[in-house]
């Protein structure tokens, strides 16, 4: 399968506590899942979907976790200081592409640099292995998601995506790429 656990590194983390300030150093490593942590990662895959406005169950879970440890798939747990915080999930389409599929961080942990850091792991060891391209899908609607990749250096369209609905939706906005007018959907939370 997979054999590197790529090198820690470590971010600032600045946390407020009914008016007092605490910061501290946090060491952030990508482990590869070795099914120690099954229940956390079942448990933050069904997290994970609820973000993306997907109730999914336990037995849920349990597929998309055997499907994620298929070859051509990498799955990590991302660990702050000896703790899971989140996963990466990883899918090798041709020998020098792969696909960050999935990467989530716990709600308690978000915008402290954690996925920042996973992400830039990521970029490190598959840089080392030889691949020309890292790309990612992201729902329109996950602004902060693509504010973030952005930022990283996520900046040239790859491969669209586009959808017809059988059943009617709001639209929340419209993008235009190449002249032409999309809809992007409006979930309700």
């Amino acid at each position: 399968m997979y054999s590197w656990i790529p090198p820690a590194s470590l971010i600032t983390v600045v946390q407020e506590y009914e008016g007092f300030e605490e910061v501290y150093q946090m060491e952030i490593i990508l482990k590869p899942y070795d099914g120690t942590s099954e229940k956390t990662m079942l448990r933050s895959i069904s997290a994970f979907f609820r973000v993306h406005h997907s109730q999914v169950d336990e037995a849920q879970a349990r597929k998309d976790l055997a499907s994620w440890t298929k070859e051509d798939h990498e799955l990590y747990d991302i660990i702050g200081d000896g703790t899971p915080v989140g996963f990466v999930h990883l899918n090798w389409r041709g020998a020098t592409v792969c696909w960050i599929e999935d990467i989530f961080v716990e709600e308690s942990m978000r915008r402290q640099g954690i996925a920042s850091k996973a992400i830039g792991l990521v970029e490190e060891v598959l840089q080392k292995r030889g691949v020309e391209g890292i790309c990612m899908d992201v729902v329109p609607d996950n602004i902060p998601a693509l504010r973030l990749y952005h930022r990283l250096g996520y900046d040239r369209l790859s491969i669209v995506t586009v959808r017809k609905d059988m059943q009617p939706f709001a639209t929340e906005r419209r993008e235009q790429i190449g002249g032409m007018d999309f809809r992007v959907k409006q979930f309700n939370d």
